[in-house]
């Protein structure tokens, strides 16, 4: 028989007024059991007040967790008053206690990890700072990566910037032209430094004489010519230009330009360099990045697959059915440069006589935004392909589609007078796609017979 226990007898009777019943309890796993102390504030021996939130906690599961924790509560210079603490948001605070009392954090977006990551730097606790840096780079697009870059060092990490860095090289020409406005000097300090990225230096150049009038007004600063150059020299950003990479032409592009920052004397000795000082620019190249021009980087396209699910009849186009259409939307903006289509079916005939089983393709690609029924891309695609086989459309531009909007992909036949029927082997195909950071959505809405197929294979896409 087990002796009785005073202490036991103690907690049950707590329990019951907490209201469950504490077999139940003993009975869960001790992630259950530590989490009932999370949500409940019987038992807490210490409290803080976060921007006139109150918290009530545990020391002891604070103090095993955090080593500031456990100097605050067990150190020389514990206190048992209430904890103010006034550079941490509430909810970010209710996501700290989360973390140490169940080891899970349910993370929402880029700030949010970005707020949680200083918070997991004050109180040392480097497995949360890992988490958030694998949220941050797991969903970091072209939506957030110029806010990610304009966070300060303090709250940075190396990884982090690096990875954002060569995602906004890739696609610096559209970034730089679509965001001046929140692009800030630190941030632009960063692009400037790197050697690889996806844009001229001459449009490089004439984009960031461009940002400083941005700057200016943002900062409130007077925008004229004078303190816009103030921008840039203070900021280091004249430097970090490379005007010895261009040419002749290119320099006399830049400074017929309404935005052109470079005075006069500037422009005559860059003139003065190309003609006289050629060789020793190639000497000096060798030790001075700003001789030597920026690489361009090599964009990695990856493919969307459509899986089959079924098979469907032939999909008939001829002079009453010469239009099909497919939606897409993506959750991240994302570039397409590539459309995977089906060929036609071959001919019996050509089964029969045993005919060349090339045939010359032709339709028309329309793509529509469907936010503003704007024309993004029309293409012409006019090629000698094979019968029963499948058609990579590549585009002579990458198209841009983006986040969360619908938009209409239309393959339009000629429709002469003259006759025709032609036949696609197609089938239904999955109507989402997802690798774990980006996710598509197809939306298959062929005109033709009401056909349940999908003309639409794949695409390829970067982000």
């Amino acid at each position: 028989m087990r002796p009785w226990s005073y202490s036991k007898f103690k907690v049950d009777i707590k329990a019951k007024q907490m209201g469950y019943n504490m077999n139940d309890l003993r009975n869960k796993s001790l992630y259950d059991r530590v989490n009932k102390l999370l949500v409940s504030y019987e038992w807490s021996d210490c409290s803080f007040s976060v921007h006139g939130k109150n918290f009530k906690a545990h020391k002891l599961i604070l103090g095993i967790s955090s080593p500031v924790f456990e100097a605050m509560f067990y150190g020389p210079l514990s206190t048992n008053e209430v904890i103010t603490i006034t550079d941490i948001e509430p909810n970010i605070f209710q996501l700290l206690l989360n973390y140490i009392y169940t080891d899970k954090v349910d993370i929402h977006s880029i700030e949010e990890s970005y707020d949680l990551m200083y918070v997991s730097r004050k109180y040392m606790l480097e497995y949360l700072t890992e988490i958030c840096i694998a949220y941050i780079e797991s969903n970091i697009s072209i939506d957030n990566v110029i806010p990610v870059l304009n966070y300060p060092d303090h709250m940075q990490d190396n990884q982090l910037v690096s990875t954002a860095l060569k995602l906004f090289c890739q696609h610096a020409g559209y970034l730089l032209k679509e965001n001046k406005s929140s692009i800030t000097s630190t941030c632009m300090q960063k692009i400037l430094r790197c050697n690889e990225i996806n844009i001229l230096e001459k449009d490089l150049i004439k984009g960031v004489f461009e940002w400083t009038s941005y700057y200016c007004e943002q900062n409130e600063i007077k925008n004229n010519i004078q303190n816009r150059r103030e921008v840039l020299i203070k900021n280091d950003l004249l430097k970090l230009l490379r005007f010895n990479t261009l040419t002749l032409n290119e320099l006399n592009e830049i400074t017929a330009s309404k935005d052109n920052l470079l005075l006069k004397c500037e422009e005559e000795q860059m003139k003065l360099q190309m003609e006289t000082e050629k060789m020793n620019n190639r000497v000096l190249s060798i030790t001075d990045n700003k001789f030597l021009p920026r690489k361009t980087l090599k964009q990695q396209w990856c493919l969307c697959h459509r899986p089959p699910l079924r098979s469907e009849s032939p999909l008939i186009v001829d002079l009453s059915n010469y239009t099909i259409h497919t939606k897409v939307k993506a959750n991240k903006s994302t570039f397409i440069n590539t459309l995977s289509v089906h060929s036609r079916m071959a001919p019996v005939v050509s089964y029969c006589n045993n005919l060349t089983n090339i045939y010359h393709e032709q339709f028309t690609i329309l793509v529509t935004c469907e936010e503003d029924n704007s024309i993004i891309k029309k293409i012409y695609f006019d090629s000698n392909v094979e019968h029963d086989f499948n058609i990579d459309i590549e585009f002579d531009e990458p198209m841009l589609i983006k986040k969360d909007c619908w938009y209409k992909i239309s393959f339009i036949w000629p429709h002469q007078d003259t006759f025709y029927s032609y036949q696609y082997g197609v089938q239904s195909r999955a109507p989402c796609y997802n690798n774990g950071k980006i996710k598509f959505e197809f939306n298959d809405v062929l005109r033709i017979s009401d056909h349940g197929g999908s003309f639409l294979r794949g695409l390829k896409f970067c982000m």
